[in-house]
């Protein structure tokens, strides 16, 4: 299993140049985003934990998600996301 640090800012602001910025591990791993380190996310956050969620599973790596900001679980639950793979956060 690996484990990468989100933090700093998931907005508007910088979400198209954080889309692309994962290192993913090898087929069939897992993938642990902490996302403790975050400041502020929007919806536009949403939109690259969605990307990240497309890209995993692309690259068949199991995406975990943890410490994820209650404001960023919020808004992944009013738009209905919160129950998708990968939206529940790591115990």
């Amino acid at each position: 299993m690996t484990t990468v640090k989100v933090g700093g800012r998931l907005t508007f602001d910088t979400a198209a140049q954080r889309l692309d910025e994962m290192v993913w591990p090898s087929a069939g791993d897992t993938l642990t985003l902490d996302f403790s380190g975050v400041e502020a996310a929007d919806s536009a956050g949403v939109s690259v934990l969605l990307h990240w969620l497309r890209a995993a599973a692309a690259k068949e790596v199991t995406l975990q998600l943890s410490h994820m900001p209650p404001g960023l679980q919020q808004l992944a639950s009013v738009y209905g996301l919160a129950g998708l793979p990968g939206f529940a956060p790591a115990a």
